[in-house]
């Protein structure tokens, strides 16, 4: 079993790193991050004009680039970031294919998780306090979701680890991650939460399209602090490996 995870380290170096290596961020980043925030920029100004399949199918991009997007930060976090820089167009490879799978698996056990608890939950209480459930049931939504979080944080490290061309598997993540769930939660949960916050805060209900733009660039840039804070956990995980 691994040490327990520097959390307030891992905070710090989610903010830090990114600034310390800001040139090369800047660089390896410019492109996907500009992508995605053109592709969230024409779905909110079309979304409702458009059939349901073509937004299926920006939705499917989105989490194209989004995949690009994170396993470049990855890469930048953990390897040589000028080296990763270099290469200011990421390419699609078996890389991207493999990060997406877990990716998509990882999130998929999430919503699993969540359901089944879920429905043992409002069964539960509805049976025994249906006045409760009726008018607590968002409360309960939110407790059902930390099992489910819980197993995603303890899957979390075959993100970074596929980045970085390691072959890893279920077994090998459970087990890393043995003793550091609860302390994972707080790196792929809390800090996501607390983040989703900030830009909300800052927009307003006449914003200007300059306003929309810049809102829009400083949101998803804020993705690469909180992918960073996972590249450092699982920096941290392996180190005694």
């Amino acid at each position: 079993m691994a040490a327990p995870l520097p959390v307030g380290k891992i905070l710090m170096g989610a903010f830090l790193v990114p600034w310390w290596n800001r040139k090369a961020f800047t660089r390896a980043l410019a492109v996907p991050l500009a992508l995605l925030a053109t592709l969230v920029l024409t779905w909110y100004f079309t979304a409702k004009l458009l059939p349901a399949f073509v937004n299926i199918l920006l939705c499917l991009v989105y989490v194209a680039l989004f995949t690009l997007f994170a396993v470049t930060t990855h890469r930048l976090v953990l390897l040589n970031p000028d080296a990763v820089a270099k290469n200011s167009v990421p390419g699609w490879t078996r890389r991207e294919g493999l990060f997406l799978g877990w990716m998509v698996g990882a999130w998929l056990l999430f919503i699993f998780a969540f359901f089944v608890v879920l429905t043992i939950a409002v069964n539960a209480v509805g049976f025994a306090f249906e006045d409760v459930m009726k008018t607590h049931l968002g409360w309960i939504e939110t407790v059902a979701k930390v099992p489910a979080l819980y197993l995603f944080a303890r899957l979390s490290p075959l993100l970074p680890a596929t980045a970085v061309d390691r072959r890893v598997d279920l077994r090998w993540a459970w087990e890393l991650t043995r003793g550091n769930g609860w302390r994972l939660m707080v790196v792929v949960g809390v800090l996501p939460w607390a983040l989703s916050w900030v830009t909300p805060l800052l927009y307003r209900s006449d914003a200007t399209t300059v306003e929309l733009v810049v809102l829009t660039v400083a949101g998803i840039a804020l993705f690469a602090i909180e992918i960073a804070a996972l590249s450092i956990a699982y920096r941290e995980l392996t180190k005694q490996a």
